[in-house]
């Protein structure tokens, strides 16, 4: 179950480049604060040129062991991205469901908005999230 939470987490925290095209996103180091029923957080990541040159399906896919069997489909309407992230935990009973819209506001503003499905041994929860990523200046690495 706790890797099922785990898993949820990361689903909301996929990269913000996964909407390096059509629209460009600037390279650089990157804000992203994400408000869930109230409680804020935010976290920073650096973007390569090489990183924001990715497709979304690219950037989307899926890392390390908990996330290797998601699927994510996405389409562009002008310049928000609509996408549906599906995962499964088969050894957990688990699986995850992400629908949401990202906002690309500009190169260095993106806003995200999604509902998040999953259910872990036949008990069900939704939650909505809305990220806010901003570019706030140049990698220091």
């Amino acid at each position: 179950m706790k890797k099922a939470i785990s898993m949820t987490a990361a689903v909301f925290l996929l990269p913000v480049a996964a909407i390096a095209a059509p629209p460009k996103m600037a390279p650089g180091l990157w804000e992203r604060t994400m408000t869930i029923g109230g409680t804020s957080f935010s976290d920073k990541e650096c973007f390569s040129p090489e990183d924001v040159k990715q497709s979304a399906e690219q950037m989307l896919r899926a890392e390390g062991e908990q996330m290797e069997n998601c699927k994510v489909k996405g389409s562009w309407q002008g310049n928000v991205y609509h996408f549906t992230s599906e995962c499964s935990m088969p050894e957990e009973g688990a699986t995850i469901t992400m629908t949401g819209s990202m906002d690309f506001v500009s190169p260095t503003h993106m806003v995200q908005a999604s509902e998040t499905k999953s259910s872990v041994g036949g008990m069900s929860q939704t939650m909505s999230a809305k990220v806010d990523h901003k570019r706030i200046g140049d990698c220091t690495e």
